[in-house]
């Protein structure tokens, strides 16, 4: 497991991310218990990091082992032949060939660890061939992906390489045309880096096909026909990449839909104040006057009309001056408002942020403000039914009161509301998004 995790940084960094979040979780879910909070919007995050999570986890760890499966044939061939060297003879031409091409000649393989500049020096094996024609073929195995990645950065900067015109990247591999003219190309394979030469983007690509080294989708070499692999009709392979891809989109497209569900789904699951036990549903002309009592009272927040019969919005006074005073008093710079959708059918009121710069230099009236819907979710709050100086009567409607401590937080416009629209009988449900009817089974 431990070498896994060394030669996939992708596994590494999911499982930490995982392991991370469920420590956060466990933490936060302890504390929200102890205040006796509801544990529903930690079930809602613990499942929404899950399902960001662990595709990615799985998706990291399948890469993984399929690189694994690849280098073990390459590494097992690197261990035949350095124990071959030690031993009476040398190399056998079999080991040679499986590795660098069935010309491979044993007597011209060397231990790449002993060669000029040290690149190689602390790879767990490397073995570099010249063949016959001239070409020449370097494999060096890593004890992890790091290590291998320093190793090609490190033989590029030695050579010289990165001062050429080269082109590619760690992931593509990088290709240059050397100064004796023929094509040199170095490819980070993992725990692995290969290196290869030869008179053009053709021998490199048929050396490579030959020691059973796959190339990537996105080398830097010219795609030319090899002479050691016999191509698929250029149709077929056009028509399977498009199939591969269309199949890749609509994976994408339907997890993606699963995700942005689940998300705002669970964030009204996890925000929802249920109606009052027992409290006999009122009509919406009912809510909206208990609603609007808030208006009576001396409050910097007041409730207004929106364009629908069950839409209101729930507003700082930002145009009033003695607020003005209060504002300039407290350092606001930012004012906020919450709308509430009343829909009768489920007796549910959605309410959704917004917020807007604010500039009380502006005076008595203000300015235009531009509101744009904030996008978070308060998880819990330890005194969410306390009522900021505000008080309902027996019929859930608001009564004025003779003073109001004011501090400008947000709960100070949202729990007296809450408390009334449960009061009401209605369930009260945050939303990030209020979408449009026929998207209504998304947002919810």
């Amino acid at each position: 497991m431990i070498n896994l995790l060394r030669s996939s940084p992708g596994v590494a960094i999911s499982l930490a991310l995982f392991g991370g979040g469920a420590l956060v979780c466990a933490i936060v879910g302890f504390v929200m218990a102890r205040s006796g909070a509801s544990l529903r919007p930690m079930y809602w995050f613990a499942g929404l990091l899950a399902l960001v999570v662990v595709p990615q986890l799985v998706g990291h760890l399948l890469i993984a082992l399929r690189k694994a499966a690849a280098e073990a044939p390459h590494t097992a061939a690197l261990k035949q032949v350095a124990q071959a060297h030690s031993a009476e003879g040398g190399p056998k031409a079999g080991e040679a060939k499986t590795l660098f091409g069935p010309d491979a000649d044993p007597q011209l393989i060397t231990d790449a660890r002993d060669l000029p500049g040290g690149v190689f020096r602390g790879a767990e094996l490397a073995q570099f061939a010249v063949l016959p024609n001239g070409d020449t073929v370097l494999v060096a195995r890593f004890d992890g992906h790091f290590a291998a990645e320093k190793a090609w950065i490190e033989y590029l900067r030695t050579t010289g390489w990165n001062q050429l015109d080269g082109k590619g990247n760690s992931q593509s591999g990088y290709l240059v045309t050397r100064p004796s003219g023929d094509r040199a190309y170095a490819l980070h394979l993992g725990n692995m880096v290969g290196v290869w030469t030869g008179k053009d983007d053709a021998a490199i690509r048929d050396r490579m096909v030959a020691g059973g080294f796959e190339i990537p989708r996105r080398a830097p070499l010219n795609d030319v026909t090899t002479a050691s692999a016999a191509k698929a009709p250029a149709s077929t392979k056009t028509r399977k990449n498009l199939q591969t891809r269309v199949l890749i989109g609509l994976g994408i497209a339907l997890y993606a839909v699963v995700v942005a569900r689940y998300f705002f789904q669970g964030a009204a699951w996890a925000g929802t104040y249920r109606a009052k036990p027992g409290t006999t549903p009122v009509n919406v002309s009912e809510l909206a006057a208990r609603l609007e009592a808030v208006n009576q009272c001396d409050v910097p927040f007041r409730i207004e009309r929106g364009s629908g019969p069950n839409e209101f919005f729930a507003s700082w006074r930002y145009a009033d001056a003695k607020w003005i005073d209060l504002a300039r008093l407290r350092g606001m710079r930012r004012t906020t408002r919450v709308r509430l959708v009343a829909d009768e059918a489920a007796k549910v009121v959605r309410a959704t942020d917004h917020v807007a710069s604010y500039d009380w230099s502006a005076g008595r009236g203000g300015s235009d403000l531009e509101w744009k819907a904030g996008v978070g979710l308060v998880l819990f709050q330890r005194e969410h039914q306390r009522v900021f100086g505000l008080q309902l009567d027996e019929q859930g409607r608001f009564k004025p009161e003779p003073s109001y401590a004011y501090t400008f937080r947000l709960e100070e416009l949202k729990a007296p509301l809450m408390e009334a629209v449960t009061r009401a009988g209605w369930d009260w449900r945050p939303t990030v998004w209020q979408g449009p009817t026929w998207l209504r089974w998304l947002t919810k």
